[in-house]
């Protein structure tokens, strides 16, 4: 008779401890977006912190889903790409959806933690790719300017969030 599993492989593979702390990040991305939201302070030394959370708990959330399908893959052990774990985890993204988790990548790696990456052409890239995704190119006579279009707002982000929860939840959560 083999032992019972111990917490750690209890956690490790079973995909509802994982799902549980993909909403337990997602909470406190609610809480620190809602501080921003009624504190101008906060919006200011806060944004990246916000990002971050919620780029782990995207990140979470499709490692549940792998943990759930019984996936193995050396890369979501290393990997913080989460356009890359959300393939690995059966996902299909259309081109929005990856810009979005390429940002947030970003965010979850070093944005979220530090001033800077490791290498300049990352902040280069980082820059463009936020450009890119968060803000609308708008004709002001003869002038382009950017225009904040709300994608990462958090009711924004909570919709792609819920798509890929409700789907656990559909496809792994028991009665």
């Amino acid at each position: 008779m083999s032992p019972l599993p111990g917490a750690y492989e209890r956690k490790s593979t079973i995909s509802t401890y994982w799902h549980n702390k993909a909403c337990d990040l997602w909470a406190s991305a609610k809480i620190l977006w809602d501080a921003m939201e009624n504190n101008s302070q906060a919006r200011i030394t806060s944004h990246s912190t916000y990002l971050m959370l919620m780029g782990m708990s995207f990140e979470v959330l499709f490692k549940a889903h792998c943990v759930a399908q019984g996936i193995e893959n050396d890369r979501l052990k290393s990997s913080h790409d989460l356009a890359e774990i959300a393939k690995i985890a059966g996902f299909s993204l259309n081109k929005e959806d990856n810009k979005i988790l390429t940002v947030l990548s970003a965010f979850v790696v070093w944005d979220g933690r530090y001033p800077i990456p490791k290498k300049s052409s990352q902040f280069a890239q980082h820059g463009k790719n936020i450009e890119s995704t968060a803000y609308d190119r708008e004709k002001l006579g003869s002038l382009d300017i950017l225009k904040p279009n709300g994608t990462f707002k958090f009711d924004n982000l909570h919709i792609l969030w819920r798509r890929y929860s409700d789907r656990y939840m559909l496809e792994y959560s028991q009665a």
